[in-house]
């Protein structure tokens, strides 16, 4: 058997990240990191499928193979009964994920954040569900268990729930990262008070992610490694109408206050 060309391998997702917007924040030198990965290595655009839903496109990124055939449809599927509604499931999907395929190969995978994760599969390595990072509206911080079956093995759960970040935990200097005039704010007025809220939700979910990412790649060990990032697009969702150009139904102290969260999400 030939040579691995590689001892480990890192598939990084980044929902929604789009060249148009990427290419001027390198050219600014806003982003070295990335810059330095496309200087040694190669670059290009993806043509999408349709329709165009996350769970769908991430899962056939996983699997290699389209909605048919996997299985995922969209972001919530009826339960058996029919009574109701819950996120996709990871049981729905009907064919290996890379993780699988290479964890029968007998390689050691960590697979965090991805839509259609939940239950966390046993991999023979890691497997944290997109729903871990998520707080319920009734969780406060410092009393927020771990949902049940979102990582396996679930021995590592309470150790990698200490690395969540709750909403209300994000602080001022924090937000002030991305909306410098944060504390200026009239947190009264309900559009301003939305945006501050949604961002405050999404930064922390990022930030709990990614915490558990660097953590399990520091000190589990691994040869394929998938975390998942959505924080760009559910960013996206909320702030790319205040994103320059200014259109010209976006109310000038809003484009003011927020029109460079998009380029901050991406740094």
């Amino acid at each position: 058997m030939a040579d691995p060309i590689a001892k480990k391998l890192l598939l990084l997702g980044w929902d929604a990240a789009d060249w148009h917007l990427i290419h001027p924040l390198l050219d600014a030198g806003r982003m070295p990191h990335l810059k330095r990965l496309i200087d040694h290595g190669v670059m290009g655009n993806l043509l999408t499928l349709q329709p165009v839903l996350s769970p769908i496109l991430w899962t056939s990124i996983a699997t290699g193979k389209r909605a048919y055939q996997h299985g995922v449809h969209g972001f919530v599927e009826p339960v058996p009964d029919g009574a109701s509604l819950r996120p996709t499931a990871s049981t729905t999907r009907k064919c290996k994920a890379l993780w699988n395929i290479l964890a029968q190969a007998g390689k050691r995978c960590q697979a965090v954040g991805w839509y259609a994760s939940h239950p966390a599969e046993r991999i023979g390595g890691v497997c944290v569900s997109h729903q871990f990072p998520v707080a319920p509206a009734s969780a406060r911080p410092g009393a927020w268990p771990p949902q049940p079956n979102s990582v396996e093995p679930w021995e590592l759960a309470e150790t990698l729930a200490e690395l969540r970040v709750h909403p209300h935990e994000i602080t001022g200097p924090m937000l002030s990262q991305f909306v410098p005039a944060a504390e200026h704010l009239d947190q009264r007025d309900p559009d301003v008070r939305y945006l501050m809220v949604a961002f405050a939700k999404r930064l922390a979910e990022c930030v709990s992610l990614h915490a558990v990412v660097t953590a399990l790649m520091e000190q589990e060990p691994w040869d394929f490694c998938a975390p998942y990032y959505e924080a760009i697009d559910h960013v996206g969702h909320d702030f790319m109408p205040l994103h320059p150009p200014q259109m010209q139904y976006a109310r000038d102290d809003l484009f003011a206050a927020f029109s460079g969260v998009v380029d901050a999400i991406y740094e």
